[in-house]
């Protein structure tokens, strides 16, 4: 054999080998992880319901759900497959169970202990039970068990295996809670503290974004860099939840004088704030009425509402602020209500109806909550459009894996022209 020969023999082994590397090399970089959410009617879940009582820290809000959406995603636990709503309001992972003989429990996936190699139940007491506002409430006991969410894996992660679960409310799924704050009746690490107890993630960030009309998904360990440099951040205000000061009201860009305080809900869907707050709010808006406890406006309304936090005005979505018709008023239900009887320590509690507006950041590690106004995100109705995907959450939208898929094909393209060189010399040697 000739040195050319062999030259041209090692140059191939070498050019084969980064070939087979960069293509083994995930597009995502080490600690960044992303769940696809799901925009779902709420009768996608349960034909039946027309109520979903949500439980906070403080009490319990009834909300109507009859026209409303919600948004859920997947994880695994065990290795088996579970759809989850995402909730920044409570603390706990809890998924029904094969244990559950439950109408609730009837509707969707349910862990089976027996399926999974890596399950433990705790010693006891073991036991936990999470509380909802119609009387309901979900029972069960403590094991922990190897989580993946988002392509991310956390081991001995402890959970709720639901035995009982007596509500007409949720069905067909769990419930995965991102507080910052560990429950002490449930008394173990959420999901995100026990990711980053074991160096999971990159940053201890969880981005929220929520599109009625497009991809919607959480991001684990770090923020797509179309968001990172639009987020403005407000330090939390409360010593458990996620509760920000807000600076302002606005109504068509005139101020309202309002001052107060809300939880940012990724697990409720509307609004609510104090009821002399709300009636000053909807002053502004013509044709605005009060009936019973729920306030009425016109279905064609022009009126922009925006919340204002830290000097910053964010625009309500109109798809979210105008909810379903009165079909005997003509008028429109608002997505703005007051709050509810009985809930104390909570002024203000902000979910879907205005995180479609943003792209919010739940930061762990400085306890503090960043929005990216819509123009910047792409999402909502009023957004630029950056967002791409058929609604389910399947688009990628994350600048960071195009780049990396870009520099992957641009390798392959070079890996190619050198290969065929190389063979060209071989047959012309």
């Amino acid at each position: 054999m000739s040195i050319k020969a062999f030259q041209l023999i090692t140059l191939y082994v070498i050019i084969i080998s980064l070939y087979v590397f960069v293509n083994a090399t995930p597009t995502s970089k080490p600690g960044f992880g992303k769940i696809d959410l799901r925009n779902v009617h709420i009768s996608e879940i349960d034909p039946e319901l027309l109520l979903l009582t949500k439980r906070d820290p403080q009490g319990t809000v009834e909300l109507d759900l009859k026209n409303g959406r919600t948004y859920v995603g997947s994880i695994l636990i065990g290795g088996q497959n579970f759809t989850i709503l995402i909730d920044s309001g409570s603390s706990n992972l809890w998924i029904p169970s094969v244990y559950c003989t439950s109408t609730a429990c009837t509707a969707g996936a349910l862990y089976d202990p027996a399926k999974s190699t890596t399950y433990r139940m705790l010693p006891p007491p073991n036991n936990f039970t999470a509380s909802f506002g119609d009387g309901a409430s979900v029972n069960g006991f403590k094991a922990t068990d190897t989580v993946v969410l988002g392509g991310l894996s956390i081991t001995q992660q402890t959970f709720g295996v639901v035995t009982t679960f007596e509500s007409r409310s949720y069905r067909g799924g769990g419930v995965m809670g991102i507080r910052f704050s560990q429950d002490r009746r449930f008394n173990a690490p959420g999901v995100i503290q026990t990711m980053k107890a074991q160096k999971v993630l990159n940053k201890a960030l969880v981005g929220v974004l929520l599109n009625p009309s497009g991809p919607s998904y959480i991001t684990l360990g770090d923020i797509p860099t179309e968001y990172s440099k639009n987020i403005s951040y407000n330090k939390v205000v409360s010593n458990d939840t996620w509760v920000i000061a807000i600076s302002d009201v606005q109504v068509d860009g005139n101020s309202l004088g309002i001052k107060s305080t809300t939880l940012i809900d990724t697990g409720a869907t509307i609004m609510y704030g104090l009821a002399n707050q709300v009636a000053t709010l909807h002053g502004k808006i013509s044709g605005a009425s009060l009936s019973g406890n729920t306030w009425w406006i016109p279905c064609d309304t022009k009126s922009k509402v925006s919340i204002v936090f830290n000097g910053i005005p964010y625009v309500i979505e109109q798809s979210q602020l105008i909810r379903q018709k009165n079909d005997t008023t003509g008028l429109c239900r608002s997505g703005i209500q007051p709050q509810p009887d009985g809930i104390t320590g909570i002024e203000w509690s902000l979910g879907d109806a205005f995180l479609t507006s943003v792209f919010t950041v739940f930061d762990f590690d400085n306890l503090q909550i960043g929005f990216a106004p819509a123009e910047a995100t792409g999402s909502g109705n009023s957004g630029s459009g950056k967002g791409s995907g058929n609604g389910n959450g399947s688009g990628n939208t994350s600048n960071q894996v195009k780049k990396s898929n870009a520099n992957k094909n641009s390798l392959n393209m070079l890996f190619f022209i050198i290969h065929s060189f190389i063979i060209a010399s071989f047959l012309f040697h």
